[in-house]
């Protein structure tokens, strides 16, 4: 039962406010849960046999309790306009002593119309303790439209003026009643993190809803997902995230494999891609792909295990490293078995000795975001590190309007949880994406999100590939350029972690050669090198660019009548040929800018003497469409970086 049935109680429990206990928020009882004087409803849910306070509990008796039709067990107490509003949390426990399964739920009264606003119901088993927890201002409550009679989730309306909280038990059978006790305890009303200290960790760390770098900067990812398990044999991945980091993406969750579905990645693979990520100043969110969909704990706790085993390529980078558990673990959204299963699998990897920041998938298929909002908490309390944070991928279920994406982000961020949008698209098989709100609404609440994917979707859902190739391709325009260029995008949106801010960038460059004189036949090379340092705190270009320009200088000395004649030639020697623009990539924008200047565009950029030296690939006295066409080559994956350069024998 959703609440319907006792939400059509609403009205007669606002009639009869003045017939229960008295007592208010500001003056509590000597006795009772939460200092506050319980008392059985009247007038309606009449299984309740008696209430009893003790010291900061209320144990209630009960016989014959139905499901909520009509005799369902009631207790409540008054608390005449107590302020709320700064508080985000209720919680207690909840210890069913009787011998059958109950159904609990609690509602809240606001407002002078005393509005109605009831919980999701919690079963209890026999016998057992729950720990409860009610968000008061998620968008999670039950409200009942007695003009329309229908039942919608909302947040708790006028929660500076709570008029009245009422307790429920009921039956979980639909034919059957219970009878028995119900004892709770424990009452707390909290802010979001209070009490919580969390102290800085050498890597990154979750504090509360947000996710902080070695540095305890607030660190937001902006990145992709990269496919390199399944085109790892195009042997590019360094060429890849050099292209993904020169977008501006700060971070990027690369797809490996623990061997259960696809070719196992070996530790030294992983350490190679480590490597390639912080040298170009990436964030790497490892995930092993396997076991997607899948309902079987076994499979997500082997994968747990992958990452034990390879933890020689993750131990010290716990700065640069988030060790995603799996994709998309558990194809259905039971959230207790989601919750046992990431306990295990998180368990592993910390008694492996990994303390990396760890990241856990939604089930669902990473659509079904009720299993982190309703078990996450538990997840993160079983980690010794404290130090889990949580996934949602967001297509045409979790992500298709508006108003999903709000209730989604806002029903797990008000949990105190981290989030980040792992995956999302434009569009997908179950329907269309507010691609654009998740960008907005991500900047506005300040969390990461991953795009998917770089490339590599197979058919038919190849629009979501965001480059037409690994390496060199063209941002798609319904997709690639929307997420590097567009309102919210990598290019706007996305700073480089502050660990990686911190390092400087030295370049190594060579001073112009001092000419030398004389009277006989001298090659005088001279070399001074000047090391440059700069420090940025923020960029939205991930780029590492270490080359070394040499210039070397050539004196050619004639003698005639007794005159001596020195002249000096000047050559710049390429650092990367095809790197027009000198930025450390070659891509389209370098064909452009030659293009332009063999076209003698007098309103382009002045290309440097390094520059105009990379653009000479056939190696002749010219600059034409011959390097054109080798750079354009290159880029289309018709010849290697090898064969880019060539000797011309027709010029020389």
């Amino acid at each position: 039962m959703r609440g319907k049935k006792l939400l059509a109680c609403a009205t007669a429990c606002a009639m009869m406010a003045t017939a229960s206990a008295a007592g208010t928020f500001g003056v509590m009882a000597a006795d009772g849960l939460g200092g506050f004087a319980w008392s059985a409803t009247e007038g309606y849910q009449e299984g309740t046999t008696g209430v009893t306070n003790g010291a900061d509990s209320v144990t209630v008796s009960f016989a014959d309790t139905d499901n909520g039709t009509s005799n369902a067990a009631g207790f409540c107490h008054n608390f005449d306009g107590a302020d709320w509003s700064e508080y985000d949390t209720l919680s207690f426990t909840l210890t069913n002593e009787s011998a059958s399964d109950i159904s609990f739920a609690a509602a809240v009264n606001t407002g002078s119309s005393w509005k109605w606003h009831q919980s999701d119901n919690i079963t209890v088993s026999a016998g057992a303790s729950k720990d409860v927890t009610l968000y008061l201002k998620a968008e999670e409550w039950w409200y009942y439209d007695a003009d329309t009679q229908t039942n919608s989730l909302v947040t708790i309306a006028d929660l500076y003026n709570v008029q009245r909280v009422n307790m429920m038990i009921m039956s979980t059978s639909e034919t059957a009643t219970v009878s028995g006790s119900v004892t709770l305890n424990g009452w707390k009303l909290e802010k979001s993190g209070s009490g919580e200290v969390v102290e800085p960790k050498d890597g990154f760390y979750v504090d509360g809803a947000v996710l902080r770098d070695a540095n305890q900067n607030a660190f937001e990812m902006r990145g992709t997902n990269y496919a390199y398990t399944w085109y790892k044999w195009e042997g590019n991945e360094e060429a890849t995230l050099k292209e993904i980091a020169a977008y501006g993406a700060n971070t990027v969750r690369i797809v490996l494999s623990d061997g259960q579905q696809y070719t196992k990645n070996t530790a030294g693979e992983v350490a190679n891609l480590i490597s390639l990520c912080e040298k170009y100043k990436l964030i790497a969110v490892l995930e092993v792909h396997d076991v997607t969909g899948k309902d079987d704990a076994n499979l997500l706790l082997n994968a747990a295990k992958y990452f034990s085993e390879i933890k020689s390529a993750l131990i010290g980078h716990e700065d640069t490293v988030i060790i995603n558990i799996a994709n998309e673990w558990q194809g259905n959204t039971n959230t207790s078995s989601w919750e046992s299963a990431y306990i295990a699998a998180v368990k592993e990897i910390r008694d492996a000795g990994l303390t990396h920041c760890i990241m856990c998938d939604a089930g669902g298929w990473g659509q079904g975001y009720v299993t982190v909002r309703d078990g996450g908490s538990a997840v993160l309390a079983s980690d010794p590190e404290k130090n889990v944070m949580f996934s949602v991928h967001m297509y045409g279920t979790a992500g298709g309007n508006a108003t999903t994406i709000k209730s989604v982000i806002d029903g797990i961020k008000t949990r105190n949880l981290c989030l980040v949008i792992g995956e999302f698209g434009y569009k997908h098989s179950d329907g269309e994406v507010d691609e654009a709100y998740i960008m907005e609404y991500c900047k506005d609440v300040q969390i990461g999100w991953l795009a998917w994917s770089w490339y590599g979707n197979g058919s038919p859902v190849e629009y979501l590939d965001m480059s037409s190739a690994n390496v060199g391709g063209t941002l798609s325009a319904d997709w690639g350029e929307v997420v590097v260029n567009g309102k919210n995008g990598w290019k706007e949106t996305s700073k480089v972690c502050s660990v990686y801010a911190d390092e400087p960038i030295t370049t190594t460059t060579t001073e112009p050669a001092v000419t030398t004189t004389t009277t006989e036949e001298t090659t005088t090379t001279t070399t001074e090198e000047t090391t440059t340092t700069t420090t940025e705190a923020e960029t939205t270009m991930a780029e590492v660019s270490t080359m070394t320009t040499t210039t070397t200088t050539v004196a050619e000395t004639s003698t005639e009548a007794g005159e001596t004649t020195t002249t000096t030639t000047t050559q710049t020697v390429a650092t990367l040929y095809g790197d027009v623009d000198c930025n450390g990539v070659i891509e389209i924008n370098d064909i452009v800018l030659l293009a332009r200047y063999i076209a003698q565009d007098q309103d382009i950029p002045v290309i440097s003497a390094e520059g105009l030296a990379n653009a000479n690939c056939v190696q002749d006295k010219n600059l034409d469409s011959s390097d054109l066409t080798q750079i354009a080559r290159y880029l289309a994956h018709l010849i290697t970086a090898e064969e880019l350069v060539v000797t011309d024998t027709t010029n020389n």
